[in-house]
């Protein structure tokens, strides 16, 4: 038999029942972080796009990746003109994962391992907005993972027009981004949780 206590423990153990409200130092902080996971991910991004345009039989993931990686560097742009961090994330992810998918889609299908970057997008979106939006983002890459195998059993998708230095270069971005990604968000995440915990109190 739960009780209202026993309820409100197990709650409190997995999630909170508040919802946090940012103030205006807190903002402050996510803008820099926004900066920085732009920098770093865009730095990815572009990569991948030369390595579609260069390595990628066609041209049109070539045009997909560099219309994604620069709607994806305007995010600090789209977080300036509309206050919101959501809007600017969702920008952020939004674009990341169509460009995914469709490198993925071109290079593979669903034994493309590129399809792996879809586990950070809703880190991302947590680190920047709150737990609502990174449990949507969680299924909706959920989503997109399953959308692809069924794309794979259908027949969709085409074969892979990945040259072999491609699937080298790409293998590299893969390996090396992720590890230096999960190493910097978490870095990330322990300093916003510093931050939380020990800014000065009433601001």
């Amino acid at each position: 038999m739960n009780t209202p206590d026993s309820h409100h423990y197990w709650e409190s153990i997995l999630f909170s029942a508040t919802t946090v409200t940012d103030d205006k130092m807190t903002l402050l902080y996510k803008y820099r972080l926004l900066l920085l996971i732009t920098l770093i991910t865009g730095l990815l991004m572009w990569t991948y796009s030369f390595i579609s345009i260069f390595f990628v039989q066609g041209k049109t993931l070539g045009m997909i990746g560099v219309t994604c990686s620069t709607v994806h560097l305007l995010s600090p742009v789209v977080y300036r003109l509309t206050k919101s961090m959501t809007l600017a994330a969702y920008n952020m992810v939004i674009a990341g994962m169509i460009f995914q998918f469709s490198f993925s889609f071109y290079t593979g299908g669903f034994y493309s391992p590129t399809l792996i970057w879809f586990a950070i997008l809703p880190l991302i979106v947590g680190l920047l907005t709150n737990k609502i939006h990174a449990a949507a983002w969680t299924l909706i890459c959920a989503g997109a993972y399953v959308t692809m195998f069924f794309l794979e059993e259908a027949g969709w998708v085409p074969e892979s027009s990945l040259s072999e230095l491609g699937r080298t270069l790409a293998q590299f971005m893969i390996g090396l981004g992720l590890i230096g990604l999960v190493g910097g968000f978490t870095l990330f995440f322990l300093e916003l949780s510093y931050f939380y915990y020990h800014k000065p109190k009433g601001s």
